[in-house]
């Protein structure tokens, strides 16, 4: 089962969202995940034959959450890009994983103690 709905929450994305059940099967899942990841490469070779490849307005990155689904977090690619001059991608990927891990299971305590 799968729902969609128009994207207007995010810039001047143009698109739909469309979300699954969380019981899909890992063998469905895995099908998608391959489409899309087609799907991107096709966008980015004709992003490339255009003027427009330097006009995208939407990045993400998934993270797992503790649950198991899957989450695409949304960033503005001029923010992900200036970080990435700084950190490596897999860097980037573990300060974003750090970051849900600690919306999932908050910790008010003080940043600094005695161990």
């Amino acid at each position: 089962m799968f729902e969609c709905k128009e994207d207007e929450d995010f810039g001047s994305v143009q698109g739909e969202i469309v979300s699954i059940a969380d019981d899909t099967q890992d063998a469905v899942l895995d099908a998608l995940q391959t489409l899309y990841d087609d799907l991107q490469e096709e966008l980015e070779q004709i992003l490339e034959q255009t003027d427009e490849g330097l006009m995208m307005n939407a990045a993400g990155m998934e993270v797992k959450l503790k649950d198991g689904s899957i989450c695409t977090l949304r960033v503005a690619p001029d923010v992900t890009a200036r970080i990435l001059t700084v950190l490596e991608f897999d860097e980037l990927q573990a300060f974003v994983e750090n970051i849900a891990r600690s919306v999932e299971e908050p910790d008010s305590g003080h940043f600094c103690h005695n161990k």
